[in-house]
Order: C-alpha cells, then sequence, then structure tokens
C-alpha cells in the first residue's frame, strides 16, 4: 500500500513540475497541448481475459485489491504538503466495465445487477469514497443498452447519489460522445448526443467537440440541444460549476508562491 501511494506521489510531482514549467505534451509535429493537472487514473478496469491488451495497467481480478489500490494510488497523486489544495486531480478509469479492447466503440454487455455491483462498481466505490478520487473517465461501454457516458444510474444515482460525491467530475473517454451516434448508435446526431450525456451527468467531453462553441472550434450542439429542449441551460451551468470547482482546488487562479 506504501508503494501504491508512493507511485501517486511521484507521478503527480512530476505533472505538477511539468505544468509549473509550461510544458507540453508532445515533441514532434502535433499542435501543442500544455500539460495540465488532471490525470485520468489509476485504470481499475477487472481483467477478464488474458487477450485483453491492457492487462498491463490493471491491478488484477479482484475488485477489492483493485479498489484499495486505487484509494491508495489516487490519495497519493491528490495530497501534497498544503491541505488547501489538490496537488493534482486523479480520475478512476474507464468507467465502467471496459475490459474489451477489440470494437471498443460500440461494444454493448448485459449485466447482472449482482455481477455489476460484485465485479464492477466494488472498486470504483472505494476509489470515490477512501480515495475521494475528484475526477472519473466514462468508458465507451454500452451497460445494458445505455452508454456508459450516458447513463444516469451510473454517473447520478451511483455516484453522485448512493455515494456522494455530488463534486466529482466526469469527463469522457476520448470520442465517446461520437460513438453514441456512430458505434452503438443510442442519439441520433450530435445534438441528441450531446444532450443525452450532458444530462446523464458528463460534465466534459475528451476528444469530441459537441460541448463547445463554434467560436472555440467546436459544433455549437449544446445550444442546439438547450433550443430544442433536449437539455436545459442549469444542466451545463452545474456541469460548469463541477469543473471550474476542481480547477479552484488545484489552486490554478492562485499564485503559485502561495502555494
Amino acid at each position: 500500500r506504501t508503494l501504491w501511494h508512493t507511485k501517486g506521489e511521484v507521478i503527480s510531482n512530476e505533472l505538477r513540475a511539468f505544468n509549473n514549467l509550461g510544458w507540453y505534451r508532445y515533441t514532434d509535429d502535433k499542435p501543442k497541448s500544455i500539460i495540465g493537472l488532471t490525470g485520468f487514473g489509476p485504470n481499475i478496469n477487472i481483467e477478464r481475459d488474458p487477450r485483453f491488451g491492457r492487462n498491463s495497467e490493471l491491478p488484477g481480478e479482484d475488485p477489492l485489491l483493485s479498489g484499495v489500490y486505487a484509494a491508495h494510488y489516487v490519495r497519493g497523486c491528490q495530497e501534497g504538503d498544503d491541505p488547501r489544495y489538490l496537488k493534482m486531480a486523479s480520475g478512476l478509469k474507464h468507467y465502467d466495465a471496459y475490459s474489451v479492447e477489440n470494437g471498443r466503440e460500440g461494444k454493448s454487455f448485459n449485466i447482472s445487477m449482482f455481477d455489476l455491483w460484485d465485479t464492477y462498481l466494488a472498486q470504483y466505490r472505494i476509489g470515490f469514497t477512501a480515495g475521494q478520487a475528484a475526477v472519473t473517465m466514462c468508458s465507451y461501454a454500452t451497460i445494458n443498452g445505455v452508454p456508459s457516458c450516458a447513463n444516469d444510474y451510473l454517473l447520478n444515482q451511483v455516484v453522485r447519489g448512493l455515494w456522494n460525491r455530488t463534486d466529482v467530475v466526469v469527463g469522457t473517454d476520448c470520442g465517446a460522445i461520437n460513438n453514441m451516434i456512430h458505434a452503438s448508435h443510442y442519439a441520433t446526431d450530435d445534438v441528441d448526443a450531446a444532450a443525452k450525456a450532458l444530462n446523464a451527468g458528463a460534465d466534459m467531453e475528451v476528444g469530441d467537440y459537441y460541448f463547445s462553441p463554434i467560436s472555440s472550434g467546436g459544433t455549437n450542439s449544446l445550444v442546439a440541444a438547450v433550443a430544442k429542449g433536449l437539455t436545459t441551460a442549469a444542466k451545463i451551468t452545474t456541469a460548469a460549476r463541477r469543473v471550474m470547482a476542481v480547477r479552484f482546488r488545484l489552486g490554478q487562479f492562485d499564485p503559485l508562491e502561495d502555494q
């Protein structure tokens, strides 16, 4: 457990240093992207098949082991010398039931309520409650007909309701909203997909541009969704508040010398 905590400390120390220096994610010809203070990890999906290409990222097959690992890892990442601030925001992933890489964009799984709670939610409960993870990444997986990033039960009822983590920021896996249109066919178009994700509890998108205005290179899909009555401005405000609250906890609006 000490090693798991130390692993988090090392990762967050490096992330803070890179962010303080204004370093970029890439050194090649890709568009420059400044390293931020949110890290999507640990990965605590359950190993279900030795052929799964990401087993090296995972603690193992045991939800209890994975949950305790997550709690210590997250605390190592987030807890720094100053209790007023998060050293970084650690995001549990991939929430949830992401154990297949091939055809992952549209994979659908029928999971009983017993198995969901016994195998797929137990480790996240520990990570969110004992570890106090500030962020999570919703997965590509469709569970019982509903994509994870549009799953009100997983995001709102469980994380923010049963586990009382109303502050957790939910970010999508890269392109997950787009997958709702073109892979799982859960949504009819970008406006419908953006509304369904937001309504279900997703606060920010990664790899898509449906939440962003045209002025920022986005599609203005949320504005259109409000105009069509598919979502509300109040839900957008709630999501923005959660995101900004984590940024305040990270000290991004305070002078570095005071942290």
